[in-house]
């Protein structure tokens, strides 16, 4: 029998990480998502996380990483630094590689996410992701750390120009996706493995602001990843 979804979900949700940076030891501001590629502590995100941090900001990177599961409705996190290499990073293909300084933190063991062939990726194949967004707004409202799935189907695939022998440099994905989700995994349904990284999501200014707290614009089921054989480039 096929696994369900629901377990391959449990599967991949312990290698998605949170991504931000403490302007103080007593704070942490969330920027984004990324997910574990290696169990040496390797993470794939979207380099335009870092477009408006300063050096100092940079310096102070966390990765907030699942560490065990309490229940099925409760999991632990730490805070782990994150380093990075700019040689790691592709502003034209918005992806970043980073590294979790894992040299007080001996005993996590992590999981890594196995990465599917991009180029065989077809569209009107499903696809789900998961990430971290409104993760600070959620946090804020007391909620926590909140992980959040989304569903939905490769629409379109993309090449860089008109040149068909260009590599595929865009999945459009028939779904909605929210500010913090920009870095995490677009999974396929069938294999379980990477076949995106989300870079953007296409929204219009909310007609009715005042109903959200959270500040939320209405979003469109329209969404960009990069392919993820553009990340084993960088990972080479």
């Amino acid at each position: 029998m096929a696994e369900k979804l629901q377990e391959k979900i449990k599967d991949i949700k312990k290698s998605i990480v949170a991504i931000g940076f403490s302007p103080n030891p007593e704070q942490i501001t969330i920027i984004g998502s990324g997910f574990i590629v290696s169990e040496e502590g390797v993470v794939v995100t979207v380099a335009h996380l870092f477009n408006s941090l300063n050096d100092e900001q940079i310096k102070n990177l966390k990765a907030n990483v699942m560490l065990s599961e309490q229940s099925k409705d409760s999991e632990v996190y730490k805070w782990i630094p994150l380093t990075m290499d700019k040689n790691k990073m592709s502003v034209k293909d918005d992806i970043a590689v980073l590294k979790l300084d894992l040299n007080q933190e001996k005993d996590i063991k992590l999981t890594k996410l196995e990465l599917e062939d991009s180029d065989s990726v077809e569209i009107g194949q499903e696809a789900y992701f998961i990430g971290f967004p409104y993760a600070a707004q959620l946090m804020n409202s007391g909620f926590g750390v909140t992980l959040i799935v989304n569903r939905g189907i490769v629409s379109n695939i993309k090449r860089d120009g008109v040149d068909p022998k260009h590599p595929r440099n865009w999945f459009i994905i028939d779904a909605i996706s929210n500010p913090g989700n920009s870095g995490c995994p677009i999974i396929d349904v069938e294999s379980n493995k990477v076949i995106g990284v989300m870079s953007i999501s296409f929204r219009t200014p909310s007609v009715n602001p005042k109903y959200s707290d959270l500040e939320i614009r209405e979003p469109m089921h329209i969404a960009g990843a990069k392919p993820i054989n553009l990340v084993k480039e960088l990972l080479k």
